[in-house]
C-alpha cells in the first residue's frame, strides 16, 4: 500500500525551506571574516610598505641582485594581489552559496527539482554544524515516499 502525502509532509517542508533560507543568511555573513582579514591584510601591507625592503636586504647605497627577479616594491605588488584574490574569492563562495540556499528554499516551496535539493542535503552536512543539521533532516524528509510523490518522484 502506497503511503499519500500528509499535512505533515507538507509542515516538515515548509520548515526545511524556512531553515535553507535562514542558513543562506548564515551563508552570507560567513563573508565577514574575509572583509576583516582583508582590511588587515590591507594595513599591514600599508604599513610595511617602507619597511618591507629593508626586511628583504635592500641596503640604501648598496647594489644588490634579487635572485628571484624583483625587489621589495614587486613582492609588495605580489602581497597585495594575493590579498584581494583572497577577498574577492571569500565575497565570492558566500555569496554563492547563499543564492544556492535560497534556490533550494524556493525549490521546496515549489515541489520542485527533487535531486537538487536531495544533493544539495548531502553537501549540507560539510557546513557544520549547522548545514549538518539542515542537511541530514533534509535528507531524511526528501527521502520519504510519499514526500517524493508531491515533487512527482517515482
Amino acid at each position: 500500500m502506497e503511503e499519500e502525502p500528509s499535512a505533515e509532509d507538507r509542515e516538515h517542508l515548509s520548515a526545511l525551506s524556512i531553515g535553507h533560507f535562514i542558513l543562506a543568511g548564515v551563508a552570507l555573513f560567513s563573508g565577514i571574516p574575509a572583509l576583516v582579514w582583508g582590511v588587515a591584510g590591507a594595513k599591514l601591507v600599508d604599513e610595511l610598505g617602507s619597511d618591507f625592503s629593508i626586511v628583504m636586504g635592500d641596503i640604501a647605497g648598496q647594489a644588490g641582485a634579487d635572485p628571484f627577479g624583483g625587489g621589495a616594491d614587486a613582492m609588495m605588488q605580489d602581497v597585495e594581489t594575493l590579498l584581494i584574490t583572497a577577498i574577492v574569492a571569500g565575497l565570492a563562495l558566500a555569496l554563492i552559496a547563499a543564492v544556492h540556499l535560497v534556490l533550494v528554499g524556493v525549490k521546496l516551496r515549489q515541489r520542485k527539482w527533487w535531486t537538487f535539493c536531495y544533493l544539495t542535503g548531502w553537501g549540507e552536512c560539510l557546513m557544520f554544524p549547522f548545514g549538518t543539521i539542515l542537511g541530514i533532516f533534509t535528507i531524511i524528509v526528501l527521502g520519504r515516499p510519499s514526500v517524493k510523490r508531491l515533487f512527482g518522484v517515482r
